[in-house]
């Protein structure tokens, strides 16, 4: 049953008031005589609508709104205040506080009837606009799970210590990275679907699942590019989704011998942290879906024992302050320095970018960090 709360310190208004809104609808009525005693009983009995004095002793009405709104379960409880007060400053201050409309004392029966009426209803059509927002948040929810379950769950390898990290800026997302062995060399890869939100998580999902079929063909790294890029071209070009693409870094870090081939399709540089320093390589070909007929560029560097390769997306680059600065692709650089173990390495660049932006994400964000052992040598 409908249940209403009165709070006032004159008993006979109370019991007038009481009897008004019983005949009026029937509803259960609770009743405070003090504005400590309301809060009390909204916050334990959780009334459906309050109708509440502003002059009471100990608390009065406007504090009285004040902490029931600070309760999250009571935030849309209609609040309707009678007063005697001629000021209007003081309504002005006690709708301010969160109440949603009031009544003069004396009230019109049929006015009080028309309120009361008025805001159950709109409470009730606020509950049934919310539910199906929970569904959404719900249905976002599951799905971020699901995407971060094609994440890989294992990156190490033999021979190799890795660490990785994602964080999207909604539930869902675009990047995403993945690796496998096939036995004669370790991939790495890092990829950005353009744009964030569901749109791009379902782009991500299907370029995955493309993905492992064509690991299981056992293309090598520009013929794997090629073909996934074929596949986004049929799927986006001459449609509506004619403005989405996706950047990626294929890594291919060699077991026989020193080495790694990169194969960079419009996506951020790849680094690679030596024994001589730090070593850039910049994408050689357009991003993935724009383009059908196209080739791209591999790029072979040494990749010896305790070199570091690391991937990001340029969520991490595009951070910005709180006035506007942008994280940027020096702080980043200052953070790579050889020896460093990647969960330590990744780490770092976390501990620092996350102030610098006050943890709020203007982008999907991806970081993956390989180094190679030496022989004998275990992950830090």
């Amino acid at each position: 049953m409908t249940q209403v709360l009165i709070a006032d310190d004159n008993a006979i208004f109370r019991e007038v008031l009481k009897r008004h809104v019983a005949s009026l609808f029937g509803y259960d009525v609770i009743e405070a005589a003090t504005g400590l005693d309301a809060v009390d009983l909204a916050e334990t009995r959780h009334p459906d609508l309050i109708l509440l004095d502003l002059v009471m002793p100990g608390l009065d009405g406007i504090e009285v709104i004040r902490r029931i709104r600070a309760n999250p379960r009571l935030a849309d409880v209609p609040i309707i205040f009678l007063s005697a007060e001629t000021d209007r400053s003081v309504w002005a201050e006690a709708l301010s506080a969160g109440a949603n409309d009031f009544m003069p004392k004396p009230y019109h029966r049929s006015e009080l009837a028309a309120r009361i009426n008025l805001h159950l209803k709109l409470a009730n059509l606020g509950q049934e606009l919310r539910r199906p927002n929970d569904l959404l948040t719900r249905e976002r929810y599951l799905a971020g799970c699901v995407q971060r379950q094609l994440l890989p769950r294992d990156l190490e390898f033999p021979g190799l210590e890795s660490a990785a990290v994602y964080q999207a800026q909604e539930q869902v997302g675009g990047d995403f990275y993945d690796a496998w062995d096939d036995g004669a060399a370790v991939y790495v890869l890092m990829a950005d679907i353009s744009g964030h939100g569901a749109s791009a998580a379902m782009l991500m999902a299907a370029c995955k699942g493309y993905l492992v079929s064509l690991r299981q063909a056992g293309l090598g790294p520009v013929e794997l590019v090629a073909s996934l890029n074929a596949m986004l071209c049929d799927l986006l070009l001459g449609g509506d989704l004619d403005n989405m693409f996706m950047t990626m870094a294929l890594c291919r870090i060699d077991r026989a011998a020193p080495l790694l081939t990169v194969v960079s399709a419009g996506h951020v540089p790849v680094y690679v942290l030596g024994r001589s320093g730090l070593t850039e390589l910049p994408s050689q070909g357009p991003a993935l879906g724009i383009l059908p007929d196209c080739a791209w560029t591999p790029q072979t560097t040494p990749f010896a024992p305790g070199d570091t390769l690391f991937l990001y997306t340029d969520g991490l680059t595009e951070l910005r302050s709180p006035e506007g600065e942008f994280f940027g692709e020096e702080r980043v650089l200052g953070k790579l320095r050889p020896g460093t173990a990647p969960r330590d390495l990744i780490g770092e660049i976390i501990e620092t970018a996350l102030p610098f932006c006050k943890g709020i994400l203007h982008d999907d964000l991806a970081m993956v960090a390989v180094r190679r052992l030496a022989p004998g040598d275990r992950p830090a």
